[in-house]
């Protein structure tokens, strides 16, 4: 009998703390700080589990929560009009996510902390542009591929979001530049073949032929 009594007690307290630490509130909860805050939280009265926070800014956040930071598959809205869609980890965003900017740009990527980009990744240009390579800190950096609408391309090295290094400009009438770029410009040694296949090897400054080096 003792023991049926103490078994039956010990699972009020379980289901008691399970209900404690996991409680779905039916009415919005207003923090001290201006934040709206719907769905459940943990039993310190953290958001955890799911839940939406709209901020005073207009900023909303939907999705997954552990003791009070987005922790899971959520999405983060701008009162700006762009978005963050992806997995979050401890309020920042990891692994594979998504960027929706204002002016309709969009950032696929794999995230590390938070919203810029470090990795491999792909951004689509509003203007048709689509770029697919390494980035650092959101921007190209290191080894990628850029298409433009036309139908010019380049591939090669880029430093700080511009053409830098070694690279392969494709013109949209078949013409094509291989070599040095600094700055989005070609810089150093490089060949231009026109459309008509007549090569050119050179030295240039800044877009310019400085010295033509003969073969």
């Amino acid at each position: 009998m003792k023991t049926r009594i103490v078994l039956i007690i010990a699972a009020l307290i379980a289901l008691t703390y399970s209900h404690f630490v996991w409680a779905q509130v039916s009415r919005p909860v207003v923090f001290k700080s201006g934040n709206v805050y719907h769905g459940s939280f943990d039993g310190f009265t953290r958001p955890h589990g799911y839940g939406t926070m709209e901020f005073p800014n207009g900023d909303r956040y939907d999705g997954e929560w552990h003791k009070g930071k987005y922790h899971g598959k959520g999405v983060y809205t701008y009162a700006s009009g762009g978005r963050c869609e992806g997995q979050w980890e401890a309020g920042k965003m990891v692994g594979k996510g998504t960027i929706y900017f204002p002016n309709g740009d969009v950032l696929e990527a794999d995230f590390t902390d938070g919203e810029k980009q470090t990795g491999h990744g792909k951004f689509t240009y509003a203007n048709g542009s689509v770029y697919e390579g390494y980035f650092a800190e959101g921007v190209p950096e290191g080894q990628g591929k850029k298409v433009w609408p036309n139908g010019a391309s380049y591939e090669g090295q880029w430093h700080n979001g511009s053409m830098s290094g070694e690279g392969t400009y494709r013109f949209e009438n078949g013409a094509t530049y291989t070599g040095s770029w600094v700055n989005g410009r070609y810089n150093g040694e490089g060949t231009y073949t026109n459309s008509r296949g007549e090569v050119t090897h050179a030295i240039y400054k800044d877009g310019k032929i400085e010295k033509i080096i003969e073969d």
